[in-house]
């Protein structure tokens, strides 16, 4: 810098200060009435600080249910389908032994008595049709739980959210689910609850050893389905951008435990053939930023229910991306909205099933529909207004019928789950 330009920089950081000094000066003599400026800003922020803990105060807190109360002390509740009009199936103890063993001394296998079935077979998705009841000789060898129930007993089925009923014990029974045998009871029906049953459409039921406890206050949400819900045009929207939204954070979190795993020994297994079936991870990977890039087709379907004692429908949505006609992704999310026109609000995904298609080898026809997961019934047993779903999942080879407990922050498995293999008995002899 030149000597003669020196003095004006000194002058222009000179009088800088003395103007940032003279405001500073002029700032804090002002009497306000909470003092000067600076004490008002921070009186400001104290006081939106209460008003913020005012209204905490005052809004509800949110309610989520208490598993494991009422419902946990009735004890495990088992997945019941119908048999035939009057009598319902149910397992307690699934995998007993492998259905073709070929081992001496298996008791199950001794001389079993088929019993006949239906001439229309009723809930298919149990796989429940072909039935054997046990001699006497195998019952000493069957687990506790079948032993200490007597024909007779009465146990509890939950028909739908406000209908229940004892149902008699009529028998032991032998069920082949898939490659394994299970053990469960053929149970009647009283006939003075056969209309309650005649008149429900559903086929799958929750059957319990002993009646759940009411809530202490019950609660009236008039759980169950709402057939002509409809969101409306602009809703639906918001509900397309939400779930593809979800689906690149889900595909992205995927990808990267797979890269994370290619370099392990199991990288090898979880290669998938060329062609008609899956492909490779790399092949994987390219799809899923074509994803990402929002290349895939969305295809989803919508059921509305009301599973909370706010009483605001609840939307299930079973989402398929496709990439070239193929199912590349697949998900399920939970929403809330309070009227059609409203904007929904995601609460919950699972995106199970697109890590099936990208691990197993035989996913089966997983996607090709939009039924790998399907509500099949509701149930609100101990009257707290929040709903039990008895959900049938798909797995590729292998169904699942279980019993959850809905919550906002998803759904939560309670106990007893109803399982089988989707393959077809040949495939399950040794070669």
């Amino acid at each position: 810098m030149q000597r003669k330009n020196r003095k004006w920089v000194a002058t222009a950081v000179a009088l800088y200060l003395l103007l940032g000094w003279t405001a500073y000066r002029w700032s804090i003599s002002q009497r306000l009435p909470e003092g000067n400026i600076f004490n008002r800003i921070e009186h400001e922020g104290i006081r939106r600080l209460a008003e913020e803990r005012a209204k905490q105060a005052q809004a509800p807190p949110p309610t989520q249910p208490i598993a494991g109360s009422c419902l946990s002390a009735a004890g495990p509740a088992f997945v019941a389908a119908r048999f035939d009009p009057t009598h319902v199936v149910f397992i307690v103890t699934p995998d007993t032994e492998t259905r073709f063993s070929t081992a001496h001394g298996i008791h199950l296998s001794a001389t079993p008595t088929k019993i006949s079935a239906p001439a229309k077979p009723l809930a298919p998705l149990a796989g429940l049709q072909e039935l054997y009841e046990p001699d006497s000789y195998s019952l000493h060898f069957f687990p506790k739980i079948v032993q200490k129930t007597q024909p007779g007993d009465q146990w509890t089925l939950n028909v739908s959210p406000d209908s229940s009923m004892p149902v008699a014990i009529e028998r032991p029974v032998i069920a082949p689910i898939g490659c394994s045998l299970a053990i469960g009871f053929l149970a009647s029906i009283p006939p003075e609850q056969q209309s309650a049953v005649d008149a429900s459409s559903r086929e799958y039921f929750v059957v319990r050893s002993k009646p759940v406890e009411s809530a202490d206050p019950a609660v009236n949400s008039q759980i169950g389905e709402l057939p002509d819900w409809k969101p409306s045009r602009a809703a639906a929207k918001q509900i397309e951008q939400q779930l593809n939204d979800r689906m690149k954070q889900e595909v992205a979190r995927i990808d990267a435990r797979l890269l994370a795993n290619a370099g392990t020994p199991g990288e090898a297994a979880g290669e998938f053939p060329v062609g008609g079936a899956r492909p490779r991870l790399k092949e994987w990977i390219r799809a899923d930023q074509g994803l990402a890039h929002g290349e895939g087709t969305l295809d989803y379907d919508l059921r509305a229910f009301r599973l909370a004692p706010d009483g605001a429908p609840r939307l299930f949505a079973r989402a398929r991306w496709t990439l070239a006609n193929a199912t590349v992704f697949l998900m399920t999310a939970w929403f809330k909205a309070e009227s059609p026109t409203t904007r929904p609000v995601l609460l919950s995904a699972d995106s199970s099933w697109s890590n099936s298609l990208r691990e197993d080898e035989a996913t089966g026809s997983l996607g090709d529909r939009l039924d790998f997961q399907t509500v099949l019934n509701e149930f609100d047993a101990d009257h707290d207004g929040w709903a039990e779903l008895l959900v049938h999942s798909h797995q590729g080879t292998s169904t699942t019928i279980a019993l959850y407990l809905y919550t906002d922050l998803g759904l939560v498995p309670m106990k007893a789950s109803l399982r089988r293999e989707s393959t077809s008995p040949e495939s399950c002899l040794d070669p």
